[in-house]
């Protein structure tokens, strides 16, 4: 399970980490939800979905506002039964037997080849296998192989809910997440491929960097890439619409923990400033 979803997760994480605009000041990944008539307070907190064992945090603050509530609510819940992740895993291997081969010319095959051997590091082999997978899942199979041991926010925050014995619920399904990944055409999965997979690694350190740090300026610089522009709507605000509508059904009843992507926190459209325009408090705790 632990491969399978840090490649879908690393997935989503690249790709919306393309996305977003920072209207906020604060840096803080950690965001009280008050207000209105909210009797006790849920919170909003940003994650990365797959960093090194020795970047992983969570402060004090940051478990205290967890230990106060009664839900956690991830992206998805992560306690997925083994044939729906076989069914799943299935959706990631290319079509009819096909190599991203079949979709390039031999110079482009040849130059990503190059970017896996010379500048990833991989041999021809190893690469030879990733082909037969969807080049939009192979980013969190390779980040998780070349950044060694590895925390996901997911399992972390799941790990210590049911310790506290709090309620898991999702916000949306695996099979809904790779729905929308999967409305990625593959030619656009294999051009991405082709100008991104050299600078693949750097990239994500240097988002790392910049999460670590809470340091969403930084972040906002990062992620300004008008390539992204026509998948926006679909990775991160029709997403964003969905969770803010079931995040209001439980305010005023329910005080949850909700952990998703940092991307979706932020920018006018992004959970943090919807759930101020609907008339709550929305406070970074730093």
């Amino acid at each position: 399970m632990n491969k399978f979803f840090a490649s879908l997760a690393a997935c989503l994480l690249v790709l919306t980490s393309a996305f977003g605009s920072f209207a906020q000041e604060a840096n803080s990944l950690l965001w009280k939800v008050s207000g209105k008539d909210v009797t006790k307070p849920s919170y909003l907190f940003g994650t990365i979905h797959m960093l090194p064992e020795d970047k992983y945090f969570f402060t004090d603050k940051m478990q205290a506002a967890l230990t106060s509530t009664d839900v956690l609510a991830l992206e998805v819940d992560i306690d997925v039964p083994l044939a729906e992740q076989m069914k799943m895993a299935g959706e990631m291997i290319m079509p009819e037997g096909k190599s991203w081969s079949d979709y390039m010319t031999a110079e482009e095959y040849a130059a990503v080849k190059s970017a896996f051997v010379d500048s990833l590091g991989f041999k021809e082999k190893k690469m030879e296998k990733y082909s037969r997978i969807k080049p939009i899942y192979v980013s969190g199979i390779i980040l998780s192989e070349l950044v060694g041991k590895v925390k996901m926010y997911e399992q972390e925050l799941t790990s210590l809910a049911k310790k506290g014995k709090k309620t898991i619920i999702g916000l949306e399904t695996f099979q809904e997440q790779m729905d929308i990944v999967s409305s990625v055409s593959l030619e656009d999965q294999m051009q991405d491929l082709k100008e991104s997979t050299a600078s693949m690694v750097r990239d994500y350190n240097e988002m790392l960097d910049a999460y670590v740090a809470q340091n969403l300026s930084e972040l906002k610089k990062l992620s300004d890439d008008e390539s992204f522009d026509k998948m926006e709507a679909k990775f991160l605000t029709e997403r964003n619409d969905r969770w803010v509508k079931a995040i209001e059904a439980k305010l005023n009843s329910t005080p949850t923990f909700y952990a998703v992507g940092a991307m979706h926190l932020v920018g006018e459209k992004g959970l943090i400033e919807q759930l101020k325009a609907a008339g709550y408090s929305v406070e970074a705790v730093n």
